[in-house]
């Protein structure tokens, strides 16, 4: 039997086949490619043509970039912003203040709001002295509250004279008889109440010994505007004034705070070492920035109460004493409360810091209600 040798076309491997075979595919045991098996009229199989494109169809042709062109474009953009910039006003454009402006500016209440509140931090740390700087921290916080609640949560108009003087003289004065009064009359087993492992002693003791001595304290101002200096003032501007002498208090009273929150941070050293520190300096951050934003604004708010009974003491002119000892009462029990939980549960005391404002500011609404009553009084 005769055979039809070929190669094959991929690999040129040679193969052969029977002629009976011819026009039949066989597979290359080289490439594994499938060939037909070639007749006498067929010609030998080429490889496949290749199926890349041609080498003008792999690469599409780059654009021809002029250089020239590029110049001259950017030449004529450049000349015309400059020609724009030079038809820019420096005084309307970039500097328009002039003396309409700066008007509009000196009675523009936010513009100096928001001035002073990013501006006096950056001051006071210029200040060198530590203990300087923290006087000034303290006051300037409790500054930022009371305008806040002059402004917005009281609306009082009045002049501020009254109530700057009250927040100093309870933040030093005050603070001082306080401690005079704790240092010389007060029992000792007295002052311990709210230090009792007894919950409800404890609880007594931050009502009966903490809360109602630093109520009245607070409460002295407006005593004094009302009877020492037989000042007439309107109910508002009364409550104003119980209100500065709360943030007077609170001011100062954090500074001896931010000592022991120091102390405390040397003694966690001493005992602990770099944890102890890193401990101490964590606790006197926190403690300073409570104390310097909310607590500020509870003895605010407390202080507000007791204020708002005796202004409305100052309107009815009837039950007098009952009603001022009523609000010291009341201010001195959310108080001793707050103290107290905040030991235990200070989630439920900042409850309570809520219910006081909401408190004060029912009180508000009523107050409002009676200022026709004391403007038909003064007429």
């Amino acid at each position: 039997m005769s055979t039809i040798k070929f190669n094959c076309p991929s690999c040129r491997q040679p193969l052969e086949a029977a002629e009976t075979q011819a026009g039949n595919t066989v597979e290359c045991p080289t490439c594994f490619l499938t060939v037909q098996i070639p007749t006498e009229e067929t010609p030998e199989i080429m490889a496949p043509p290749s199926l890349s494109p041609p080498p003008e169809a792999q690469e599409p042709p780059k654009s021809k970039v002029n250089p020239n062109l590029i110049l001259e474009t950017g030449a004529k953009q450049a000349k015309e912003i400059f020609e724009d910039l030079k038809h820019i006003s420096f005084q309307e454009e970039i500097l328009p203040i002039d003396h309409n402006n700066i008007a509009a500016l000196m009675k523009d209440f936010v513009f100096w709001a928001v001035t002073l509140l990013g501006i006096i931090p950056l001051l006071i740390v210029t200040v060198q002295d530590p203990n300087t700087q923290l006087t000034l921290f303290a006051l300037f916080f409790a500054f930022v509250w009371g305008v806040i609640l002059k402004k917005f949560v009281l609306n009082d108009a009045g002049a501020w004279r009254l109530g700057i003087a009250s927040f100093f003289f309870t933040g030093i004065a005050g603070v001082w008889l306080l401690l005079f009064i704790y240092r010389t009359f007060l029992p000792n087993f007295y002052l311990n109440l709210p230090d009792s492992k007894n919950a409800l002693v404890s609880l007594f003791g931050f009502i009966f010994q903490v809360g109602l001595w630093e109520e009245m304290l607070k409460a002295l101002p407006l005593l004094i505007v009302l009877r020492l200096l037989k000042l007439k003032v309107k109910p508002i501007h009364l409550v104003t004034i119980g209100v500065f002498s709360g943030l007077g208090f609170a001011a100062f009273e954090n500074l001896h705070y931010g000592e022991n929150a120091v102390f405390s941070t040397y003694s966690l050293t001493r005992d602990y070492g770099v944890q102890g520190l890193v401990t101490g300096v964590q606790n006197a951050m926190v403690i300073t920035m409570l104390r310097a934003v909310s607590l500020v604004f509870c003895h605010a708010v407390w202080s507000g109460i007791v204020s708002y009974f005796v202004a409305t003491a100052m309107i009815r002119r009837e039950r007098v004493a009952a009603l001022i000892i009523t609000g010291i009462a009341v201010a001195a029990s959310v108080h001793g409360v707050y103290d107290w939980l905040a030991g235990i549960q200070p989630t439920i005391a900042a409850l309570l810091a809520g219910f006081s404002f909401a408190l004060f500011y029912g009180y508000l609404l009523k107050l409002r209600s009676m200022e026709g009553l004391y403007e038909s009084q003064q007429g």
